[in-house]
C-alpha cells in the first residue's frame, strides 16, 4: 500500500481541482444569471416582449394610433409575458410526453479501490457499461399521456388567446375613453365660453338699464358651473390618460396622447357613420365557433374521453412489451476479446389480468364517465352562456346604432332653437332664465353625441370581443 500512496495523493488533488473548477463554473453561471436580463434568460423566441424598464424605445412625442397602443399593450403587458412562459411550458411538457417513444440510453462507469483492491488498473478497481432500452408497448398508457398533453398545451393556447382579447378590448375601451374626454372638454370649454359672453351682455343690458342685478347673479352662477365642468372634464382625462398607459403595461405617467377616430369628423359633419351589418344568427354562430372558452372545452372534453379510455383499458388484460441492449465495456477492456463476446439484448413481454381488486376499475371507469358527463353538460351550459352575452351585446350594439341618428336629430333641433333663443334674449322678448335653458339643452345635446359616437365604437368592439374575432 505504500507504493499506492504517491497514487493516492493525486487521485485526491485532482479531485479537489475539479470540485473547485466546478464550484467556480457555479459560481460564474449565478453571476451570469444575475446580471443578465431576465428576459432573456427564458426567451422563447425573436418575438419575446422587451424589458420592461425600455420605455424609451417607443416614442410618445407624436399621437399614436389604437393600432400602435394596441402593439405596445401586446409587447409590454405582463399578462402576455406571462403567457407566452406558460405556453413554453405546454410545449415542453408535449416533448416530455412524446420522449417516451424514444429509446432511453444510459453509460456508467466506476473505479474504486481499498484495504482489499490495490490501487491500479486491476480488474476489480474499475466497471463500464451502456445500456439501451425502450417500451414498445405499455398498454396504452404512452399514447394518452401524449394525447392528454396535447390537449392541455391546446388549453393554454386558448387561454392565451382570451387573454390577449381582454387585453386588446381593455386597451380599445381606454383609448376611446381618452378621446371622448378630449371631446368633452372641447364641448364644455365652448359652453363656459357662451357663459362668459352672456355674463358680458348682462353688464351691457344692466348699462343700459334693461336687466336687473338677479340676471347677473344667475349668469355668474352658470359660468362657476361651467367652470367645474372644464376641470372635471380635465382630471377624467387625465385618469382616461392614466388607465390607458397602465392598460399598455407602461407606468401611468406616461404622457400620451392619442390620434382620433378616423370617422368622427365625418359624423359630427353628416351625422352618418359606417356600419358592418351582421344578423344575431351569424353573431351567435361565430361567437360559438371563435370563443376560446369554447375551444377549452372541447379540449378538457378529449382529456376526460382520453382518461376514459385508459380507465376502460385496465379492465382488460394488461399487455407490456420491453426490449433492452446491454454493453459491458469493463470485461471487453479486460479480456480484449471480441466485442460481440461482451454484449447481449432481451425482449420481454408481460400479460396480466385484473382478477379482483375491490371493484377499483369498475369505480374509476365510473368516474370517468361521470366526469365526461358533467363536461357535456357543462358545455352545453357554456354555448346558453355564450349565446346570451351575444344577444345582449349585439342588443347593446343596436341601441348604440339608433342612438347616433337620434343624437344627431337633437344637436340639430338644440342648434335651431338656441339660436332662435338669442335673438328673442336680444330682442328682450324672453327673460336670461329661457336662454339658459336652452343653452343647457344644446350643451346636453353636444354631449350626448359625443357619448354616443364613442359608445358605438366600444360596443363593436364588446360584440367582436363576445365573437371571440376581437384582433
Amino acid at each position: 500500500m505504500t507504493k499506492a500512496a504517491p497514487y493516492i495523493g493525486v487521485i485526491v488533488l485532482v479531485i479537489l481541482c475539479v470540485s473547485a473548477s466546478t464550484f467556480a463554473v457555479s459560481l460564474g453561471d449565478l453571476t451570469f444569471l444575475s446580471l443578465k436580463d431576465p428576459n432573456e434568460q427564458s426567451k422563447p423566441s425573436e418575438d419575446m416582449p422587451i424589458n420592461s424598464e425600455e420605455e424609451e424605445e417607443f416614442d410618445f412625442s407624436q399621437p399614436i394610433t389604437l393600432e400602435q397602443c394596441i402593439e405596445i399593450a401586446q409587447e409590454r403587458a405582463s399578462e402576455i409575458r406571462t403567457g407566452q412562459l406558460d405556453l413554453i411550458l405546454e410545449d415542453m411538457n408535449v416533448s416530455e410526453a412524446r420522449s417516451s417513444y424514444l429509446p432511453q440510453i444510459d453509460a456508467t462507469g466506476g473505479y474504486q479501490f481499498s484495504d482489499a483492491v490495490d490501487f491500479g488498473w486491476e480488474k476489480g478497481n474499475y466497471s463500464a457499461s451502456v445500456a439501451a432500452s425502450y417500451t414498445i408497448w405499455n398498454h396504452g398508457q404512452r399514447e394518452g399521456a401524449l394525447a392528454q398533453a396535447r390537449s392541455r398545451r391546446d388549453i393554454g393556447y386558448s387561454q392565451f388567446n382570451q387573454t390577449g382579447q381582454n387585453l386588446i378590448f381593455s386597451v380599445i375601451r381606454s383609448y376611446y375613453s381618452v378621446l371622448e374626454a378630449e371631446k368633452l372638454i372641447s364641448v364644455n370649454e365652448q359652453v363656459l365660453e357662451q357663459s362668459r359672453q352672456n355674463v358680458e351682455k348682462i353688464k351691457t343690458f344692466l348699462e343700459l338699464g334693461v336687466a336687473i342685478p338677479a340676471d347677473m347673479a344667475t349668469a355668474r352662477v352658470q359660468q362657476a358651473s361651467d367652470e367645474l365642468a372644464v376641470i372635471n372634464d380635465r382630471n377624467n382625462l387625465e385618469l382616461a390618460k392614466a388607465d390607458l398607459a397602465v392598460s399598455m403595461g407602461l407606468s401611468p405617467n406616461t404622457p400620451i396622447s392619442v390620434v382620433d377616430a378616423p370617422d368622427y369628423e365625418k359624423y359630427m359633419r353628416t351625422g352618418i357613420i359606417e356600419m358592418e351589418e351582421i344578423s344575431i344568427e351569424d353573431s351567435i354562430s361565430q361567437a360559438l365557433a371563435h370563443r376560446p372558452e369554447m375551444a377549452q372545452s372541447r379540449s378538457n372534453l378529449s382529456i376526460l374521453e382520453t382518461a376514459s379510455m385508459l380507465a376502460r383499458l385496465n379492465a382488460w388484460p394488461r399487455i407490456t412489451a420491453d426490449c433492452g441492449y446491454n454493453l459491458m465495456l469493463d470485461d471487453y477492456l479486460r479480456e480484449k476479446n471480441a466485442l460481440k463476446n461482451h454484449k447481449s439484448w432481451d425482449v420481454s413481454a408481460r400479460v396480466s389480468y385484473p382478477i379482483f381488486d375491490g371493484g377499483r376499475t369498475r369505480r374509476t371507469v365510473q368516474k370517468a364517465d361521470i366526469a365526461l358527463e358533467k363536461m357535456n353538460e357543462n358545455i352545453s351550459e357554456l354555448r346558453r352562456s355564450i349565446a346570451l352575452d351575444v344577444h345582449q351585446t349585439y342588443l347593446s350594439l343596436e341601441r348604440a346604432r339608433k342612438s347616433l341618428d337620434i343624437t344627431s336629430v337633437q344637436v340639430e333641433d338644440a342648434k335651431m332653437s338656441l339660436d332662435v333663443a338669442q335673438g328673442r334674449y336680444e330682442q328682450q322678448m324672453i327673460i336670461l332664465l329661457e336662454l339658459l335653458d336652452s343653452q343647457s339643452r344644446y350643451t346636453r345635446a353636444l354631449i350626448n353625441q359625443v357619448n354616443a359616437f364613442y359608445d358605438y365604437k366600444i360596443a363593436k368592439s364588446t360584440l367582436d370581443k363576445a365573437m371571440g374575432v376581437l384582433e
